[in-house]
């Protein structure tokens, strides 16, 4: 008879064994649900920046529709806007620009609304009380307006209001705006959403939504400001992501991204339901329990069985059909399929998961050979040859194997994608057997396929994008030089009958055209960094600050400067031309922001920090102030007047682009009246 030290001990080690294999799961299962919520955290930040991306696409053809328009009145100042056929065509031009989401309406300046082309004489409505009318009478807000959301009082549809008041135009037009219908844009943003529960939104900065898809329940034209959400994460950060339980909107909890537009007072969020994104996580860690509640309750049989061998064989049997009839439950109730092959790969059990997912719930598979039951041909219907077979192989060498995505095929003949681990039975070192178990992976490739067509969405979008900022530019640049060229023949032609202030204001708009020529250059110039269809090559950074010097030559000569650079710069992996353009925008703007008490002297030098070159363009000009810091890399971002100093306020913003394409960031350090140093990195090149 066993000794009860010897009981105790047995007792023991197997209560180690399983607080071991249990302490993993659960260590397993916290893991796996963080990774999870990080990773997913991850696909929500980039689907984020595809939707900000997208948004800022939608809102700056609104404020280019406007502004062009606009254009349009001003060169126009007797023609009615409403009855004019050039004018008409140019707003037909622009809706079909915006593939029909954007549609171009006039306000009277008592607040009648038009159609392009007028409809009739009398106003289809009248519009004084919106408030993207009182915005455009009021000077804190005239100018560039994004009004609440509202229905339409002709159409009765849903729209986004974005507005410009006119000074100059023919017909009594005092403002001109954009409807963006929302049934229109959320056809566009319906298929970025995460499926099946998640919602993408865009809300103005006072947390008013602007649009929303899907709709939900009277949420457009709601404001979420004082709730947890707003307070507390969306108001507190340009950027972030956030759980939120759905009160704000009555929904279930959520995991939230958000991004605020740099240009725009707006922000847009995506929103996945939590229980979509643990789905995974609680169908393996059910797969794994149920595989660990097999395996503790067979080590407690066993241990059971080893404990009662010497009370006799009455006793043993006993012990031992109910190990079965509890293993028999245990495979019952298992999620995934499991089955049993004896050693010439013949089916000796099959649990109901299993039947399930072959469609063998009626057929009896015991006994059938498992290869040519369930996995006799490829996914491409080629014969799947028994020898290649993993069970096959694991029958023949008792190796465990684990194979992803292979086939298995259902009874009615459709193939059914897998992951299988084939683990051999053993007695006394030989393969009586093995035990497959199976889970159905159709789920997760159809998850894989949906993210496959959102990036692929994605850069056809990013390419949509490139096009019309190339289109856009070519469009508004020969208004510009038909307004320069006439504004030059009005000054040859009447020069001399001009009185000063005629002569003052021909030069005003000439060099407004100038101005704006500049700035769609210079737009377009932003809107290429990056997209260069150049490979990366090896570029000497010494080589790229000399060829910026020289084509900064005139300027450096002109102000006396003196330009100094390490004898050894780096050599890095990027683009020739783009790294030029980079140290001409930073030595040019010390030249330009130099301090007139003192020639300008610019330095260049790099230092090593890890895995990146840390590149200094320092200068002694007039400084910055620390509160301008992040300011002065945005686009179209000034600090200064033009009568003190010109430009359009990209350069910087070109900087940023360029050296955030190759991995890099961009900063800056100063004190005002002494200088200002710009540092970037770059990633070392590999060796």
């Amino acid at each position: 008879m066993t000794r009860p030290s010897n009981r105790r001990l047995v007792v023991g080690l197997l209560g180690t064994l399983l607080l071991v294999l249990w302490g993993f799961i659960g260590y397993w299962s916290w893991s796996q649900y963080h990774r999870l919520l990080a990773s997913s955290t991850v696909l929500l930040e980039q689907l984020t920046s595809a939707v900000e991306e997208q948004t800022l696409r939608l809102f700056k053809q609104a404020e280019t529709s406007l502004i062009v328009s606009r254009h349009w009145m001003a060169g126009h100042p007797t023609e009615d806007p409403g009855t004019a056929p050039t004018f008409t065509a140019l707003v037909d031009s622009l809706r079909g620009a915006s593939e029909g989401m954007l549609d171009i309406r006039m306000v009277g300046r008592n607040g009648g609304l038009f159609y392009i082309p007028k409809r009739s004489p009398k106003p289809l409505a009248d519009v004084s009380d919106r408030d993207y009318y009182k915005a455009q009478l009021t000077p804190a807000t005239r100018g560039f307006f994004i009004g609440n959301p509202l229905v339409s009082r002709v159409t009765g549809k849903w729209g986004i209001p974005v507005s410009i008041p006119v000074d100059v135009a023919g017909g009594d037009v005092g403002i001109v705006f954009v409807a963006m219908e929302l049934d229109r844009i959320a056809k566009t943003f319906e298929a970025e959403r995460p499926k099946p529960d998640g919602a993408i939104s865009i809300m103005r900065a006072d947390g008013t939504f602007l649009f929303r898809v899907p709709a939900g329940n009277n949420i457009i034209g709601q404001s979420i400001a004082g709730t947890p959400s707003w307070d507390q994460n969306i108001s507190q950060s340009s950027r972030g992501t956030y759980y939120s339980d759905g009160t704000a909107v009555g929904t279930p909890p959520k995991l939230v991204s958000f991004i605020r537009l740099k240009e725009y007072p707006l922000y847009v969020t995506v929103a996945a339901e939590v229980d979509d994104l643990l789905i995974p996580w609680r169908r393996e860690t059910f797969t794994l329990v149920s595989i660990a509640v097999v395996m503790t309750l067979l080590s407690v049989v066993a241990a059971s069985i080893l404990l009662r061998a010497m009370k006799g064989g009455e006793i043993a049997q006993r012990e031992t059909e109910r190990a079965h009839r509890d293993a028999k439950l245990i495979l019952d109730a298992a999620g995934d399929g499991i089955c049993g092959v004896d050693a010439s790969g013949a089916v000796t059990f099959i649990n109901p998961a299993a039947r399930r997912m072959l469609g063998l719930m009626a057929a009896d598979p015991v006994g059938r050979n498992f290869h040519l039951l369930c996995h006799h041909s490829h996914p491409d219907g080629s014969p799947y040859a028994g020898a290649d077979c993993p069970v096959t192989q694991t029958l023949t060498d008792g190796q465990t194997r684990e194979v992803h995505q292979e086939t298995f095929w259902h009874s009615t003949g459709r193939p059914v994608p897998v992951d299988l681990v084939a683990s051999a039975v053993t007695d006394e070192d030989s393969v009586v057997g093995a035990v497959v178990v199976f889970h159905d992976i159709a789920e997760r490739i159809k998850a894989e396929q949906r993210l496959a067509r959102q990036a692929a969405e994605l850069a056809r979008s990013n390419a949509d994008l490139e096009q019309f900022a190339y289109i856009a530019s070519h469009d508004l640049r020969e208004p510009l030089r038909q307004v320069s060229s006439y504004v030059s023949l009005l000054e040859r032609r009447y020069g001399e009958q001009l009185e000063q202030d005629a002569k003052d204001f021909i030069a005003f708009a000439r060099d407004g055209a100038a101005r704006m020529n500049q700035l769609v250059i210079d737009l377009l110039d932003f809107s290429r960094v990056g997209h260069s269809a150049q490979p990366l090559e090896q570029v000497a950074l010494g080589r790229a600050v000399d060829d910026a010097c020289a084509n900064l030559a005139a300027r450096i000569t002109e102000t006396g400067a003196r330009v100094v650079r390490d004898d050894e710069l780096p050599v890095v992996a990027g683009n020739t031309g783009e790294l030029v353009r980079l140290f001409q925008n930073l030595i040019g703007n010390a030249l330009k922001y130099r301090d007139p008490d003192r020639d300008p002297e610019v330095s260049v030098s790099a230092r090593r920090d890890g895995t990146n070159w840390v590149v200094t363009v320092a200068d002694n000009g007039i400084g910055i102030d620390s509160a301008y810091f992040d300011k002065i890399f945005g686009i179209f971002q000034r600090l200064h007047t033009r009568d003190k100093f010109d430009g359009t306020g990209i350069g910087l913003a070109i900087c940023k682009k360029i050296i955030e394409q190759m991995g890099g960031n961009i900063w800056v350090e100063s004190d005002p009246g002494r200088g200002s140093s710009f540092h970037f990195t770059l990633p070392i090149a590999p060796a």
